[in-house]
């Protein structure tokens, strides 16, 4: 029975080879005094395999145009300027919304960029993917590491305005590999973690539904089809 199960598991994956790499996220080994980005390869490090034009919209009015890019290495985004030059948005607390051609992202100073995955009638759900050190998140709600420093930092290296051309100062060689954090981003941009209690917060009319519709329906904040599900049932209820 074991050895019919086993083979029936191989040829699944021989039949449908996304499923096998699915299983297995790539991971990058970085070497103490190596570069990050000479590295971890610019189609792994970046999300977009060029620079490509997008629009940032600030709280004062103020809207700059230029090629942008997000890095995976800290959750940055970067820009072309008019000299090729790579450089970050400096003011970006007064980011309202950055567009990279057809996709969306929203900027808090404690947790950074997040991209809006979709937009309901009380938030956003919005996604935060880094290459995070595997094994040394500090834990929050469910498993889950939130805070920006405590994923995107190890030891004296991170992804500042250039920043990927710095060497990793570490005792030893660490691994790295993609994680992705979720938040809840309400209407007026303020982001929340995605728990219960916060759900709760923004849709307050409905605490008992949501309670019940949790009870019935469990649902893995750490999952994005599972959050998805559960705010469009809030709006449903809410509507």
């Amino acid at each position: 029975m074991k050895t019919q199960l086993f083979r029936a598991i191989c040829s699944l994956l021989v039949a449908c080879p996304a499923l096998a790499w699915s299983q297995t996220p790539k991971v990058f080994r970085v070497k103490a005094g190596e570069y990050p980005d000479k590295v971890i390869p610019y189609a792994d490090r970046y999300q977009f395999s060029q620079f490509k034009p997008g629009k940032a919209e600030f709280s004062n009015g103020r809207v700059a145009q230029a090629n942008f890019n997000y890095n995976y290495v800290g959750g940055h985004i970067f820009f072309v300027d008019y000299k090729r030059d790579t450089l970050e948005i400096i003011d970006k607390e007064l980011l309202k919304n950055l567009s990279i051609g057809d996709k969306s992202y929203r900027f808090d100073k404690r947790w950074g960029y997040c991209e809006v995955v979709q937009t309901f009638s009380r938030a956003s759900l919005g996604k935060r993917e880094v290459l995070a050190r595997i094994g040394t998140e500090k834990g929050g709600p469910y498993g889950i590491s939130y805070t920006a420093s405590s994923v995107t930092t190890y030891r004296s290296y991170s992804s500042d305005q250039a920043a990927t051309s710095k060497k990793l100062n570490a005792d030893a060689e660490i691994l790295l590999t993609y994680r992705s954090l979720y938040y809840l981003i309400d209407n007026n941009n303020r982001f929340y973690i995605t728990t219960p209690a916060n759900v709760r917060k923004l849709y307050p009319a409905h605490k008992k539904e949501i309670d019940q519709y949790l009870k019935t329906h469990p649902v893995d904040f750490a999952k994005e089809q599972d959050v998805l599900r559960l705010l469009a049932h809030c709006d449903a209820i809410s509507g």
